[in-house]
């Protein structure tokens, strides 16, 4: 049998769906974060309520938050479960407090839906097992950055172990790149457990692209998300560097919070940056920036598929992007971006300058077809059509293996 397909238009699933993820607001601000709100929106739409669990080290989040999409319930912990290692004892809380907790409400629950394979999805996984539940797991990233490899590196038994058991319990994996969907190959998944699909993105009204067209001036870059040194801001920061002494004129903004910004926000002026480039921290409306500026950048070697970048797509933001897991599969070297082949300085300042040497025409052409690209294949109304495809073909095989 070859993968498994979803497509739109399913039967939304009666019971509500459990949503678990390692972290969520206000702990975290991520794209995992972002992915599961609109996502869990877009549910509702449909008639599905969606309970999100959560661990969270805010001194006082007990009890559970009313949401337009159903519900969000932190659990408290020392540390996050991911950890592992010498702060095991808080996976364990965890795994604990969970398991006690929706196995004694499993008749309300339809499925168990775990963003990525790490450690925080063992009570899913023990949950799921208990209650006969369906577990579907969507993994957070490809190749050097697999969930599961994650999983190996643990410096105990049990990272193996939880391994072993979600690739042979999990009724479905979500994979959003092509990577992911080789790296389950490999793992020896089967092709009717795997459901390839992308992220979702809420999609703006054409009103607003148009109207960000007459905005843009083809010199404003963006860089938007955590601002860690797994995305590579160094060689954006020091491709800049090379495109001001190549003479490029433009400005590059770097939205987001993270160690990285505290140390090179520090080298801004030394580096004679300070008119070129910006680094104002978090937003509360990224597409504000997004609709101001004619191309978004990445160098990270580690996604899954970037929400970030769907997002500036959406946008009608042209993408100069390294080609990672997830970035190459959305992203048309030429027509809905420029993918840059080798993830250092000097190869993005030349795509630095090739960029502003774009006439208004190409800009305009590229930046409608990544707009056209993700209402084609990544409106979260679409993804989330497709989710709840592959929860009605899980639940209908788990009720037969049940007879």
């Amino acid at each position: 049998m070859g993968m498994a397909e979803a497509e739109p238009g399913a039967a939304p699933a009666r019971k509500r769906l459990l949503l678990v993820l390692a972290t969520y607001y206000p702990d975290s601000y991520g794209g995992a974060e972002r992915q599961a709100k609109i996502l869990a929106e877009a549910f509702a739409r449909r008639g599905l309520r969606t309970h999100i669990v959560t661990p969270t080290l805010l001194s006082s989040p007990n009890g559970v938050e009313e949401t337009n999409f159903g519900a969000v319930e932190r659990i408290r912990v020392k540390h996050f479960p991911n950890y592992g290692g010498h702060r095991l004892l808080s996976t364990l809380a965890w795994t604990w407090r969970f398991v006690r907790e929706y196995v004694r409400r499993d008749s309300d629950i339809g499925a168990f839906y775990v963003f990525h394979a790490r450690l925080h999805a063992l009570p899913a996984l023990i949950a799921a097992c208990i209650s006969r539940k369906p577990l579907l797991i969507k993994l957070g990233g490809g190749g050097e950055a697999s969930d599961f490899i994650a999983l190996e590196n643990k410096r105990f038994f049990y990272g193996k172990w939880i391994r072993d058991a979600l690739l042979r319990r999990t009724d479905g994996f979500i994979a959003n790149s092509l990577e992911i969907v080789e790296d389950l190959r490999n793992y020896g998944v089967p092709e009717d457990r795997i459901f390839a699909f992308p992220n979702g993105v809420e999609i703006p009204p054409i009103e607003k692209l148009t109207e960000a067209a007459e905005l843009r001036n083809g010199r404003r870059f963006v860089f938007t998300g955590r601002m860690v040194s797994d995305k590579s801001i160094e060689v954006l920061f020091e491709a800049a560097r090379l495109a001001k002494v190549r003479g490029v004129a433009m400005t590059l903004t770097f939205l987001g919070l993270g160690p990285e910004r505290d140390r090179l926000s520090a080298r801004i002026a030394a580096s004679g940056l300070a008119e070129m480039v910006d680094m104002p921290g978090l937003t509360d409306n990224v597409y504000d920036y997004l609709f101001r500026s004619d191309f978004f950048v990445s160098a990270s070697k580690r996604e899954g598929q970037s929400n970030a970048l769907l997002e500036a797509m959406s946008a009608g933001c042209i993408p100069i992007v390294y080609g990672a897991s997830g970035a190459a599969d959305i992203v048309e070297n030429g027509r809905t971006g420029l993918l840059v082949g080798e993830s250092d300085a000097e190869n993005f300042a030349a795509a630095f300058e090739r960029a502003v040497t774009m006439s208004q025409q190409e800009r305009r052409r590229i930046s409608q077809a990544a707009y056209d690209a993700t209402v084609q294949r990544t409106g979260v109304d679409i993804i989330a059509a497709k989710s709840l495809q592959v929860l009605d073909l899980v639940s209908e095989r788990r009720r037969n293996s049940a007879r």
